[in-house]
C-alpha cells in the first residue's frame, strides 16, 4: 500500500472510525491509527514534482541547538545544500508527529501530547506562514488551545488563540495547502477547495474562543466569537461549501446565542437569532439524523421562545414601574429597538412576536398567547412521565407568564382568576412528583405556590374592602391557612431526614428562601380575622425566628436586607398590639 493510502487509512481510523469505538475500548481506533503513523515514520517517501521543488525554494532546513528547524528565506538569500527530499521527509515527520501528539492528547495522555506538539511548534515557528505549513500551524495551535482549556488554563489558551488569529491575518493572501498535501501535492485540487478547508480550521479557532470566554464569564466576548463562528459557517453553507456544515448544530448554537441577547435585554437580536434557528431546521434532512433528536431540538427551541416572552413581559413591567417612580416617559428608562445588532444571511418570514417593550394589556396578552402556544406544543414532547424536570420548568414558565400578565390587568376579579390558575397548576404538580427523588424541584414549587397564596390573599383583602361579604372573608381565612401550610411544608423539606430536626445552620443558597418563608408565615398569621391575639402571637414568633437566626449568623443579614428591619420593627410593635387586645377582653 502506498504511503499516502496508509496515511489516509490512519486518518480515517483516528477521526472517523474512533467515533464508533465500543465503550469497553474507547481508544481502539486511535491506538491503531497511532501505530500506523509510527510505522510510516520509518518509511521513505520518494515524492518528486516540480510543484514541490518550487515550494521548497524558499523553505530551508537548518540545525539549531542540535535540533532541526524550518525557516523561510528571501529570494536573494542562498539556500543551504539540504536536498528537497530531506526537507520533504523532515516535513512529513512533523506531520506524523502532529497526529501522534494529538492522539496522545485525545487518549488522556495530555502532558505527552502537549510536549510533542510544542516541539513541532518550535521546529516551524520561523516558517508558520509558508504555504506548506499554514494548515499544520493552525491545526497545531488549535490543539494546544484545547489542551490548555482542558487544564482550565484559559488565559494561556487565549494567548495561543491570539497567535492563531495573527497567523490567519498574515496569510489572507496565501493559498495554503491541505495537511495531506505535505505528503503529495494534489494538482487536481482547486484553490477555493484548499481555502475553504483552511477557513474551516480557523472557524474552529473562533469557536474555541467563544467557549473559553464563556468559561471566563466574559459573556460579551463569548457572544461575539459565537456570532463570528456562526457567520463563517453560514457563509460556507450559502456558497454551497457545506461539507463540514451541520444545520442542526448551527441552529442549536444560534438558539443558544439568542439567550445571551435576551438576558442582555436586546430583544431584536434575540428574536432574530431564534428565527434563524427555526429557519435552519428546515435544512435538516430526516434521513441524516434520528427523528427523536430532531423532535427534541424543535421542542427545545420552542422553550427558548417561551423564555423570550417571559423576559420581555418582565422587562416591560419593570420599565413601566421605573418610569412611574421617576415620573418620566418609559423611553427615558430604556428605549425599544427593532433593529438587531447583526443579521445572518437567511430569508426569514414575518416576525411571530414583537421585540418592542409592552405598554398595555392587549400587547401583553399577544405575547402571553404566543408563549402559551409554544408551551403547549413543547409539553407534547416534554411529558411529565419521562421528562420531569423539563415538564416542571414549562409549568413554572406558565405560572410566570400569568404573573407577568397580571401586571397589565386592571380588573381585580380577573387578577384573582389568573393567580388561581397559577395555584391550581403548581398545587397539582406538587402532588404528582416525588419529593424524595425531586427534592430541589419540590422546594421550588412549594415556595412559588406559597407566594401565589400570599399575592391572592392580598387581592382578596382588597376585594373585601370593596365588597365586604362573608364569602370573601371565608376565602381569606382559607387562603391564609393554605399559605401557612405550604410554607411550613417547604420548611419541613430542610429538616434532617433521620431526626426530622431543623438544622442550626442553612446553606447559603437556602438562607434567603428559608427566612422569607418565615416572613411570609408571619404575614399570613397577621391576616387572620378571628382569634387575633393568638394569631398575632404566632406571627411574632415567626419574626423572632428570623431575628434570632440573623443574630446567631450575622452574615445572613445580607440575604434579607430589606425584610430584616421590618422584622425588628414588628418584634417591637406586635407585643403592644397583643397587650392591647388582652386589655380589650
Amino acid at each position: 500500500m502506498k504511503f499516502l493510502e496508509r496515511y489516509s487509512t490512519a486518518i480515517d481510523k483516528c477521526y472517523v472510525q474512533s467515533l464508533n469505538d465500543p465503550e469497553t475500548e474507547p481508544y481502539k481506533s486511535k491506538y491503531e491509527a497511532r501505530k500506523i503513523f509510527e510505522e510510516l515514520y520509518q518509511e521513505n517517501v520518494d515524492e518528486q514534482s516540480d510543484v514541490l521543488e518550487k515550494e521548497f525554494e524558499n523553505l530551508d532546513l537548518i540545525e539549531e541547538n542540535e535540533k532541526q528547524k524550518f525557516i523561510m528565506i528571501k529570494s536573494d538569500e542562498q539556500l543551504k545544500e539540504t536536498s528537497v527530499s530531506k526537507k520533504h521527509r523532515s516535513l512529513i515527520h512533523l506531520l506524523l508527529d502532529y497526529h501522534i501528539g494529538t492522539i496522545y492528547s485525545d487518549t488522556e495522555e495530555k502532558s505527552e501530547g502537549e510536549s510533542r506538539l510544542r516541539q513541532i511548534l518550535i521546529s516551524i515557528e520561523q516558517a508558520l506562514t509558508h504555504p506548506l505549513l499554514c494548515s499544520l500551524s493552525l491545526n497545531l495551535l488549535n490543539q494546544l488551545i484545547l489542551i490548555r482549556t482542558s487544564y482550565e488554563q484559559y488565559n494561556d489558551a487565549i494567548e495561543i488563540a491570539k497567535q492563531a488569529e495573527d497567523l490567519y491575518n498574515k496569510i489572507s493572501s496565501i493559498e495554503p495547502y491541505l495537511l495531506r498535501e505535505i505528503i503529495h501535492i494534489d494538482t487536481s485540487l482547486q484553490s477555493i477547495d484548499r481555502r475553504q478547508e483552511f477557513e474551516q480550521i480557523y472557524t474552529h479557532t473562533l469557536f474555541y474562543l467563544a467557549q473559553i470566554y464563556g468559561k471566563l464569564n466574559e459573556k460579551n466576548q463569548s457572544a461575539n466569537y459565537c456570532r463570528l463562528t456562526l457567520e463563517r459557517q453560514l457563509s460556507m453553507f450559502n456558497s454551497n461549501h457545506s461539507k463540514h456544515f451541520d444545520p442542526l448544530d448551527w441552529a442549536t448554537n444560534c438558539a443558544t446565542l439568542s439567550q445571551y441577547y435576551m438576558t442582555d435585554h436586546d430583544y431584536a437580536t434575540s428574536r432574530h437569532c431564534l428565527m434563524c434557528a427555526d429557519k435552519m431546521l428546515e435544512n435538516v434532512r430526516s434521513d441524516t439524523i434520528e427523528q427523536e433528536k430532531l423532535t427534541e431540538r424543535i421542542a427545545s427551541f420552542k422553550r427558548c421562545w417561551v423564555k423570550y416572552a417571559v423576559n420581555l413581559l418582565s422587562d416591560s413591567s419593570d420599565r413601566l414601574l421605573q418610569a412611574a417612580d421617576r415620573d418620566v416617559n418609559p423611553n427615558e428608562i430604556v428605549r425599544s429597538s427593532s433593529i438587531p445588532k447583526f443579521q445572518f444571511q437567511l430569508s426569514l418570514p414575518t416576525p411571530p412576536i414583537t421585540c418592542a417593550y409592552v405598554l398595555d394589556y392587549d400587547q401583553a396578552r399577544q405575547v402571553f398567547l404566543f408563549a402559551m402556544d409554544k408551551i403547549n406544543s413543547s409539553k407534547s414532547y416534554y411529558v411529565l412521565d419521562g421528562f420531569v424536570t423539563d415538564h416542571v420548568e414549562l409549568c413554572q414558565d406558565t405560572s410566570q407568564l400569568f404573573a407577568k400578565l397580571v401586571f397589565f390587568e386592571s380588573n381585580l376579579d380577573r387578577k384573582c382568576k389568573m393567580h388561581k390558575r397559577r395555584i391550581d397548576l403548581l398545587s397539582s404538580l406538587s402532588k404528582e412528583i416525588s419529593e424524595e427523588h425531586y427534592l430541589y424541584i419540590m422546594r421550588q414549587l412549594l415556595f412559588e405556590l406559597g407566594e401565589c397564596y400570599s399575592v391572592l390573599l392580598d387581592l382578596k383583602i382588597e376585594q373585601k374592602h370593596e365588597i365586604d361579604s362573608s364569602k370573601t372573608a371565608d376565602k381569606i381565612t382559607h387562603l391564609t391557612k393554605l399559605g401557612i401550610e405550604t410554607f411550613e411544608r417547604f420548611l419541613s423539606t430542610m429538616n434532617d431526614k433521620k431526626t426530622k430536626q431543623k438544622p442550626e445552620t442553612y446553606a447559603d443558597e437556602y438562607i434567603r428562601p428559608i427566612l422569607l418563608a418565615h416572613f411570609y408565615i408571619a404575614r399570613f398569621y397577621s391576616k387572620f380575622i378571628d382569634n387575633r391575639q393568638e394569631n398575632l402571637q404566632l406571627s411574632l414568633n415567626q419574626y423572632k425566628i428570623i431575628v434570632d437566626y440573623v443574630e446567631k449568623h450575622p452574615e445572613a443579614c445580607e440575604h434579607i436586607e430589606q425584610e430584616y428591619p421590618i422584622c425588628k420593627e414588628m418584634i417591637d410593635l406586635l407585643p403592644m398590639k397583643i397587650k392591647k387586645l388582652q386589655q380589650m377582653k
